[in-house]
């Protein structure tokens, strides 16, 4: 019986980098999933060619598109793989399979996709280059994906991600003390992935 599922066929390039890290975090040491086949090593790797290939084929050059699509195909082979281990070794256990951070393949009670997370802030630590972020998610939401930009907020362009976590805090670290970072939250359900949070702005501890 299948209890989660892949259901990749319609991300692009991007949405498959983030699909992939929300299931390598989810995956990372559980111990529900001992001996991953394939190995979480071999996604990393894929994930990471593949968000290097990204940017170049941002101009539409047929080579570099071609070795986008190639390296997305890649992925998705191996998430797919991976989605057929996590069924199989979740021995029918609904909420085993689900911490694999694969969506469900059929939910008994569809929730439907949570709202952006809310009440954000974002503080300084009393260690240097650090900063605690904080938010509340609505009951659904599994993983919740970091972004930050120390440039304008307002240009999309500028934000990354810097981490996922299943709490609701996290702690981003390495931060300029002289600089003041932005961030902001979405949250990852088995309906998809909410809007964004509204930003908090924080300088890092100095």
């Amino acid at each position: 019986m299948n209890l989660v599922k892949a259901d990749l066929s319609k991300k692009n390039a991007d949405e498959l980098v983030q699909y992939s890290i929300v299931v390598e975090t989810a995956m990372n040491g559980n111990a529900s999933f001992p001996d991953p086949s394939p190995k979480l090593s071999d996604i990393t790797t894929a994930r990471q060619k593949l968000e290097a290939a990204i940017p170049p084929a941002v101009n539409g050059d047929r080579v570099l598109v071609a070795k986008r699509n190639t390296l997305a195909r890649e992925l998705r082979d191996l998430l797919v793989a991976e989605c057929q281990y996590v069924n199989s070794a979740s021995n029918g256990d609904r909420d085993v399979a689900l911490s694999s951070g694969f969506p469900a393949a059929k939910e008994p009670s569809p929730i439907g996709l949570v709202p952006p997370p809310t009440k954000l802030v974002a503080r300084p630590t009393d260690k240097q280059g650090q900063a605690l972020i904080t938010f509340k998610c609505a009951y659904g939401s599994r993983m919740k994906q970091i972004y930050c930009t120390s440039g304008d907020p307002n240009v999309e362009a500028n934000w990354e991600l810097i981490g996922v976590t299943t709490k609701s805090r996290f702690l981003a670290t390495d931060l300029d003390p002289n600089k003041f970072y932005w961030f902001r939250v979405n949250a990852v359900c088995a309906a998809g992935v909410s809007g964004y949070s509204d930003p908090a702005v924080v300088r890092a501890a100095a």
